[in-house]
């Protein structure tokens, strides 16, 4: 494409909200930032599948930043095929809000993330300055709702127009470069898949710390996918069983050595080992490590000196100036809008075998822990005998809670009252359950010598519909409510809430300490005391004494649907603060500043007996004291602000909602169950 022959129109400056790309091109800009940018088009990869929903294509933009250079800054969107942007060549495209972004060894690059608009202005249609481009804007996606301002029409007249279109190719040769990018052949490979004689790019976790020898690096990697022509590891902890059935993992089987005690990745036929050589050995020697993700590009699976294991080779490059090429890259897993899909996939396996591991495990040492060292025919015929299973036990359990909330009278007929409409909660087809009947004893119903007995278990699993006020509410400071955690591997996965049998114990230990660094991750963590609303007494009439009340834990997926708030450091942000403020107000009324009476009371007498308060909010790193897991009937005014001779009453209405009930581990040494209750299923209006 020729450059105009008529005189270039005068400077005109970049709008002040938008970057030149030679901050990209120099690697100036900052990885993870995100800009503005302006630019021509002139060079496309179409769009192309990936494994989750979006499509991926692949732009190059130049601007009068960069227009001498050969190459441009390569722009890569993730979208669906019906949102991808319809370009020709020499079209102009604004980008707001695109991602900077590493990609492997690669120079800067921009990629979109949920925030990123893009606008395209036909390239046949641009008039010349001063008249505004916007007659050339191209209807977009409906995603794409930030209209660019008039400043920037008027730019990319003048940008299109001034450029030099020397590098820009004609629209044949366009075209079929653009049609040639859907021909390239992936050579990615689970290794459930690789098999000898292939060259192959996987997306691996290292599964034990690298060996370093000379010139070479021997990697232990694995995707979490099992082939059976692999090397058998097996868990040491096991070694002298025999395989048992149903052994997924090789966790007993005894037909290959135990590795060492730094192994970190997963157990039986599910490892490869890859020799890197340089330059690949020096990037894995200076960058790699045990349980980091890498992705390996162009390894050669073939068998290895023993001629009975598959094993990968990584070597140097040959011919076309790649021999200083490194084709290993440790890859990012806290980002969501840019982490590889395969990846992702790769994690979300990992996670499934966590838990599969875990309860194997679990049964394996159960099992040998009382001698059980039975074939498979035994087993197959003690397995009729046998106790009812858990799923059996909780069926029964919930059947009798349903039998037991069928029995009470309806409350909503029982009592008059004004109910909250400000507060909504799922429908379930169980009638309100009062909570006195939640707090009462969990009883299983079984037979012994074929008569029906009931025995007392610590909690059962079960859901109910309850009408409840709140009368308490932890932490004490709504500045409190959200707490700070150290990421993991798992926040890639978007379905990843219900997670943490997965990590190991010592995690939820590091919450308020371990998360004081700036890589921090926020989540809704609170607990709220409910009772049984009451009618008001009739004049005349004793005050009765306080219902029985129980605490609920609010997770934060939970407390996201109770406030329809994203978790945030509230310390640091008021304007959230104030949300979460004005919403809880609707739930319980006056109770803060109930609340804050009581402690302003108490401060006072502490200070008149010598005593010292204690200062609110978790500074200094003072962890707080956790909410009472197993409720239990009140039994003094200073269980909770409900009312009493003790300061003012609360005041506010009931309202409808959903409580579980459930167990955790607990007590003194950490192996009791502790029956424990969290709202979920409700929300404020």
């Amino acid at each position: 494409m020729a450059a105009a022959g008529s005189p270039a129109p005068p400077d005109r400056p970049l709008p002040a909200a938008c970057t030149a790309l030679r901050a990209i091109f120099d690697d100036e800009a900052t990885a993870g930032s995100f800009v503005n940018v302006i630019g021509l088009v002139k060079d496309c990869q179409l769009p192309i599948p990936t494994n989750g929903s979006d499509y991926k294509a692949s732009f190059e933009l130049f601007d009068l930043s960069i227009q001498g250079e050969t190459d441009g800054v390569k722009f890569v969107i993730f979208r669906p095929l019906a949102d991808m942007p319809q370009v020709s060549v020499g079209d102009v495209m604004v980008a707001l809000a695109a991602r900077v972004q590493r990609f492997r060894a690669d120079p800067l690059s921009l990629i979109t993330n949920h925030r990123t608009s893009i606008r395209i202005y036909a390239a046949s249609k641009i008039p010349k300055p001063p008249k505004s481009a916007q007659v050339a804007l191209v209807p977009s996606a409906p995603r794409d709702v930030t209209a660019p301002m008039a400043e920037e029409h008027a730019y990319v007249s003048h940008l299109y127009h001034r450029i030099d279109k020397y590098f820009i190719p004609d629209e044949a040769a366009f075209q079929q470069k653009a049609e040639q990018s859907l021909n390239l052949k992936t050579k990615f490979s689970l290794l459930k898949d690789v098999q000898e004689g292939r060259f192959c790019d996987l997306v691996v976790q290292v599964a034990k710390e690298p060996h370093h020898s000379c010139d070479k690096a021997t990697l232990y990697v694995s995707d979490y996918t099992e082939n059976p022509r692999f090397y058998h590891h097996v868990w040491p902890g096991l070694d002298g069983l025999a395989s048992a059935p149903g052994d997924l993992y090789g966790y007993t089987s005894i037909t290959a050595d135990a590795p060492k005690k730094d192994w970190v990745g997963p157990y039986g036929k599910m490892a490869l080992q890859v020799s890197c050589f340089e330059p690949h050995a020096s990037y894995v020697r200076d960058e790699v490590r045990a349980g980091e993700w890498v992705s390996l590009r162009n390894v050669q699976i073939k068998l290895g000196n023993n001629g009975q294991f598959l094993e990968g080779f990584l070597r140097r490059e040959r011919g076309g100036g790649y021999e200083r090429k490194v084709n290993v890259q440790a890859l990012e897993t806290h980002d969501r809008d840019t982490i590889d899909p395969n990846l992702k996939e790769a994690i979300r396996r990992m996670r499934d075998y966590g838990k599969k591991r875990k309860q194997q495990i679990k049964e394996i040492k159960a099992s040998q822990a009382a001698g059980e060292k039975r074939n498979a025919f035994d087993s197959l015929e003690q397995q009729a005998d046998r106790p009812p299973n858990t799923r059996d036990r909780r069926k029964r359990m919930r059947a009798a809670a349903q039998g037991q909330q069928a029995k009470e009278p309806p409350l909503v007929d029982s009592l008059c009252l004004e109910l909250n409409d400000e507060v909504t909660a799922e429908v379930h087809p169980s009638p309100f359950t009062t909570i006195t009947s939640i707090l009462g004893p969990p009883l299983y119903e079984t037979t012994l010598n074929n008569h029906p007995a009931s025995l007392p278990v610590p909690f059962t699993c079960a859901k109910y519909r309850a009408l409840v006020r709140v009368v308490d509410f932890f932490p004490p400071s709504l500045q409190d409510f959200a707490s700070p955690r150290k990421p993991t591997v798992y926040d890639a996965l978007s379905d990843n809430e219900d997670n943490s049998d997965v990590l190991s114990s010592d995690d939820d230990d590091d919450d308020d300490d371990g998360a004081a660094g700036t890589d921090r991750i926020w989540e809704w963590r609170f607990a709220l005391q409910l009772e049984d609303p009451t009618p008001p007494p009739k004049p005349g009439k004793k005050t009765p004494d306080p219902p029985p009340r129980l605490w609920v834990l609010v997770d934060n997926a939970d407390a996201q649907c109770l406030t329809g708030l994203n978790a945030t450091d509230l310390g640091e942000d008021p304007q959230t603060l104030g949300q979460l403020r004005a919403r809880m107000c609707t739930l319980w009324g006056n109770l803060e500043e109930c609340k804050a009476r009581e402690e302003k009371i108490k401060h006072g007498e502490k200070k008149e007996a010598g005593g010292q308060a204690a200062g609110g909010g978790r500074k200094g790193g003072r962890q707080l004291e956790k909410p009472p897991l197993e409720s239990s009937d009140v039994e003094d005014d200073d269980a909770g602000t409900g009312g009493g001779e003790k300061g003012e009453a609360v005041s506010n209405k009931p309202f409808s909602c959903c409580i579980k009930q459930y167990g955790v581990k607990g007590g003194e040494d950490g192996r009791e169950w502790v029956r424990c209750f969290g709202l979920f299923g409700t929300k404020i209006k």
